[in-house]
């Protein structure tokens, strides 16, 4: 089994040293790896788990598909950076997919590797069932309001382009999602104002950034050295200035409750966060502000890779273009130009090219990351001690041949193929889990965005192919991902011919 190839060449690197912002969190990669060479964090091993891979080595997709083909019955470890993770085979994920927090915990997992105390970075209560409940059951509903937002952003961003030009990919992207997401976690106005896009495009980088950086200092120094590292004092900073742009809409929501308590809520994620806060912190601008803040982690930076993977995967299999296009012609001719929960469910080509994409390139090659809170012992009597950092390896899992017929060639319509056989119709969809479809989480704790995340993608993804003809340079290649870790970046730097359609 071969996991798609990881490298940087010269072309890339004279790109990011062209870019003070990219190189500057490179940077602070390679300096955090660097001293992980000479310094590496010393963790007690978890007993009858071996350790594959070294606390040295910058990246673990092989080390991940060494260990899944190896150790199909029991665990196995990866000796990441601050928490090395002890990896659960998938043939044990019924028995843990549905443990409380509690038991296993994904807030803590988070918090902990990302040192969630000092950065910010983390995931709480109100985050979860406001994304998971309110977000997904408004879908419908704020389908117009995303439409809108993706004529605006495009047409701000992209433009018109009468001859081919180079437009950079993953920037683009991270704009259109970023207003996109913002119509529905904040509204407009405030959705467009630069500050608060700065502030949410930002925070996730700077955090990242500021908890690598901190990671470089003995635990004992973090309350001090916080202070000192400046991409955790501007995620502070970003708080701050978020709070101030958020104190007018919520004092006017209290305003206008107080005047009519029977007055009709807005819908949308600052009156969710609201609701499903505890006590007080519904009214607390800051609370509100810092877990608008957190949803922009897991949803504009990683919907934003998991698009320019497809972009990029579909200049690099250019044959696709014309079938996706067809069937958004067909799916309007019937439904109407105004999406619809009906009109885009029928983009199933769409749906099969995006799983695939994600098969081959997810954002992260590991899922159902959790922290051990008290003792889980498996059926073939491995136990799972507290404070274990655990996860399943959902990068071999989905190039397993024992799921999918050559799973190692890019196949867009293989999903579609699938569903087409009886009995499938709903099994191979964009956002469903299970055995063989790992990369957005399994059980109750799958990632409850994923509905909107699709949702955004596909209006994306249409926009683009229903305006403009796409290419890559000439004599370029698909563009080559980073890897870092257990994560799988797309290159930030590269870009893409763009104009007008004529075809």
């Amino acid at each position: 089994m071969v996991l798609p190839t990881f490298t940087i060449d010269a072309a890339l690197v004279r790109s990011i040293t062209h870019s003070p912002e990219v190189m500057g969190s490179l940077l602070v990669l390679l300096a955090a790896y660097a001293i992980r060479l000479f310094m590496p964090v010393r963790h007690k091993q978890m007993e009858n788990s071996p350790v594959i891979g070294k606390a040295t080595d910058r990246e673990f997709h092989n080390a991940l598909t060494e260990g899944y083909t190896k150790y199909p019955n029991s665990t196995f470890t990866i000796p990441t950076a601050h928490h090395p993770m002890v990896i659960v085979p998938p043939k044990f994920l019924d028995e843990i997919k549905a443990l409380p927090e509690t038991i296993l915990s994904f807030q803590k997992q988070v918090s902990a590797r990302f040192l969630g105390k000092y950065t910010g970075l983390g995931v709480n209560d109100t985050l979860v069932h406001s994304v998971k409940v309110d977000l997904t059951k408004n879908i419908v509903r704020i389908l117009d309001e995303l439409q809108d937002e993706v004529d605006y952003a495009v047409t701000k961003n992209i433009g018109d382009i009468p001859e081919w030009k180079a437009v950079p990919v993953y920037g683009t992207l991270l704009k259109l999602v970023a207003l996109l997401s913002g119509r529905i976690f904040v509204g407009h106005p405030l959705s467009r104002n630069e500050t608060w896009l700065q502030a949410t495009l930002s925070y996730t980088i700077d955090g990242f950034v500021g908890a690598e950086k901190l990671w470089t200092y003995p635990k004992l120094f973090h309350p001090v050295m916080q202070y000192f590292i400046p991409e955790v004092r501007k995620v502070h900073s970003y708080l701050r200035n978020g709070a101030k742009l958020l104190e007018p809409v919520m004092k006017e929501r209290q305003q206008a409750m107080r005047d009519n308590p029977n007055s009709k809520k807005p819908s949308d994620m600052i009156q969710w966060i609201v609701d499903n806060s505890e006590g007080t912190d519904g009214q607390d601008t800051d609370y509100v502000t810092k877990t608008q803040m957190l949803i922009s982690v897991v949803a504009i930076h990683t919907t934003t890779m998991t698009t320019a993977q497809a972009v990029f995967d579909l200049v690099a299999h250019p044959e696709y273009i014309q079938p996706l296009r067809e069937e958004l012609e067909q799916v309007r001719a019937e439904e109407g130009s105004a999406w619809s929960k009906a009109s885009i469910a029928k983009l199933r080509r769409m749906d099969s090219f995006l799983k695939e994409s994600q098969r081959f390139r997810p954002p992260g090659l590991v899922t159902m990351n959790r922290q051990v809170e008290k003792e889980v012992k498996l059926s073939n009597g491995i136990v799972l001690p507290v404070g274990t950092h655990i996860a399943t390896a959902a990068g071999p899992n989905a190039l397993d041949p024992a799921f999918f017929e050559d799973p190692e060639t890019f196949d867009g319509f293989r999903f579609e193929k699938l569903r087409n056989l009886p009995g499938n119709d709903n099994k191979y969809q964009f956002v469903k889990t299970g055995p063989d479809q790992l990369h957005w989480g399994v059980g109750t704790h799958a990632c409850p965005g994923r509905f909107f995340a699709s949702y955004e993608i596909k209006m994306l993804m249409a926009e683009i192919l229903t305006k403009y003809d796409i290419v890559l340079k000439p004599g370029m290649g698909r563009p080559q991902d980073l890897a870092i870790d257990v994560r799988v970046i797309p290159d930030p730097s590269a870009e893409i011919l763009f104009r007008n359609r004529r075809t």
